[in-house]
């Protein structure tokens, strides 16, 4: 019986629980640059544009990349997902394994991210589910997208005149 208990006492002890996002941070809050996720693994020097990425993205998708652009728009829930837009593509950033979030009013601001590239096509409910954290109408959510699949990211707020 002590065994049993032993083990459930280790089952739900926070070191077995996966991490949780990280706090949410309003981007007005931050100074300089605010990184969630994974250090990055490659350098300024190997950074692509998302447009370049877009324009391959059949070639491109399982690959690493690290892209920089503007976010359009990001989850107004919980800060899971972003948009980012280069010249004229635009993405949706997830997060790798739900393992961080971004701030919810993270719109605006410049980022670099990291991560693996992903050309997903919706379903309804999927699209249905996007607009709503979005705020907006699914028929804004396109049913085919490309995506990146972050391990990290640096966000940075555009500062204003």
């Amino acid at each position: 019986m002590f065994e049993s208990l032993a083990l459930i006492a280790a089952l739900l002890s926070p070191a077995s629980q996966p991490a949780a996002p990280q706090a949410q941070v309003k981007m007005a809050e931050t100074q300089g640059a605010l990184h969630r996720g994974a250090a990055f693994t490659l350098t300024e020097k190997d950074r692509t544009t998302l447009d370049a990425v877009a324009a391959k993205a059949p070639e491109m998708a399982g690959k690493t990349v690290q892209v920089s652009g503007t976010v359009k728009s990001a989850c107004i829930k919980k800060g899971c997902w972003m948009v980012l837009a280069g010249d004229t593509a635009r993405a949706r950033i997830t997060f790798k394994d739900y393992g961080f979030f971004v701030p919810l009013d993270a719109a605006g601001s410049t980022a670099i991210v990291e991560g693996a590239v992903e050309v997903k096509t919706l379903s309804e409910a999927e699209r249905k589910h996007l607009a709503e954290d979005a705020g907006k109408s699914v028929d804004t959510i396109p049913k085919h997208e490309l995506r990146l699949v972050a391990t990290g990211v640096e966000l940075t707020r555009v500062a204003t005149k």
